[in-house]
């Protein structure tokens, strides 16, 4: 029996630089790296422990973590893995909603990168 790995991006998509690994060729981890980068920046938002966004940064940390863990993971801990990096861009969509919520960042910033978190989920196959 093999086991299904998640689709890799086009060659010409790649990863470039000096330590190139399988998983940062994928479309999911790509999109979890950019949902990552673009949240971290958003200005305005308290990253202190215990706030939303230090909930929200622990979460998409997580998610982007537990995926990349999982695509090297064997057997059922790979599905498992997978299943919790999903769990984790839900919470952090909700965390996100609430920032928009209480107008620390703009519904716009927040749609963009819900927009990016939905993009993963529907990507279901590769959670197992």
């Amino acid at each position: 029996m093999t086991e299904k790995r998640p689709r890799l991006v086009h060659p010409e998509r790649a990863p470039s630089g000096d330590c190139e690994l399988p998983h940062e060729g994928l479309d999911v981890y790509r999109v979890l790296d950019e949902a990552y980068k673009t949240v971290v920046a958003w200005q305005g938002v308290s990253w202190s422990r215990g706030t939303t966004g230090d909930q929200l940064k622990r979460a998409l940390s997580g998610a982007l973590l537990r995926y990349t863990e999982g695509y090297y993971a064997e057997g059922g801990n790979k599905a498992a893995l997978w299943r919790s990096s999903r769990a984790s861009c839900g919470e952090a969509a909700a965390a996100i909603r609430l920032l928009a919520l209480d107008r620390v960042v703009s519904g716009s910033e927040a749609m963009a990168v819900r927009g990016l978190l939905a993009r993963v989920s529907a990507i279901g196959v590769c959670f197992g």
